[in-house]
């Protein structure tokens, strides 16, 4: 999986609804405190959440995404961490609240992963902390095969396959940079969300809520005693 090329134009593939559903939940069912984004691409969760007053750890797996939070907390005078982190390391620290938005959760490559990072999540989380996730649904990875998108504004080739498991997807992006083209892939896979439900009640979170929209649900777990 590789962001680094993307980074420039990902917001341009960002739906603005899922972000709105993410702070609603987030002003219902939290309060003020440390909050984690994991995957936090290139920050528009974690500068307004930093804004909203929220002590924001702001992660990602690339260095080209979290070069453009920390130009975009400068810019706005937001007081961010940054650091790079994979959800299936264990996190060093505890936090108030934890959210992993825009397919983070489907990046990881099967069941095992799932409930590895589920655990590491649950044991970064202090008592009555909230994780808030989104997962994407079977049929929308589907019908991704054999999607192409050409974009001549960022100059760039999308291409979308059936990847080697069910419910897959490989994302093949061609860049053209100063006239010679550089390939990014990126894989995403789904589950049954009863299988994500299974995991995550298997951890020890509670669901306070899901929402669910046209190509992903999104769930606010509790870690309780």
């Amino acid at each position: 999986m590789d962001y680094d090329l993307l980074a420039t134009f990902y917001d341009a593939f960002i739906d603005p609804d899922v972000y709105e559903e993410y702070i609603k939940l987030i002003n219902q069912y939290t309060t003020r405190g440390t909050l984690l984004d994991i995957g936090c691409g290139t920050g528009t969760l974690s500068i307004e959440l930093a804004k909203a007053g929220y002590e924001v750890v702001s992660t990602d797996l690339s260095e080209e995404m979290l070069q453009i939070v920390s130009f975009r907390a400068k810019e706005e005078n937001i007081n961010l961490e940054i650091a790079m982190y994979d959800l299936l390391d264990p996190i060093d620290y505890l936090f108030d609240n934890i959210i992993a938005s825009m397919d983070v959760i489907n990046h990881l490559t099967d069941l095992e992963d799932v409930e590895f990072g589920f655990t590491n999540i649950y044991n970064s989380l202090k008592e009555n902390g909230i994780f808030i996730f989104d997962v994407l649904s079977a049929e929308y990875i589907d019908a991704l095969d054999g999607y192409i998108e050409n974009d001549d504004e960022y100059h760039f080739r999308w291409e979308s396959h059936k990847g080697d498991k069910e419910h897959s997807i490989v994302h093949n992006i061609y860049v053209d940079i100063d006239g010679a083209e550089e390939m990014s892939t990126i894989y995403e896979v789904t589950h049954d969300f009863k299988e994500y439900e299974r995991i995550f009640e298997k951890v020890g979170f509670k669901q306070l809520d899901s929402i669910v929209l046209p190509e992903r649900t999104i769930y606010v777990l509790h870690k309780s005693k």
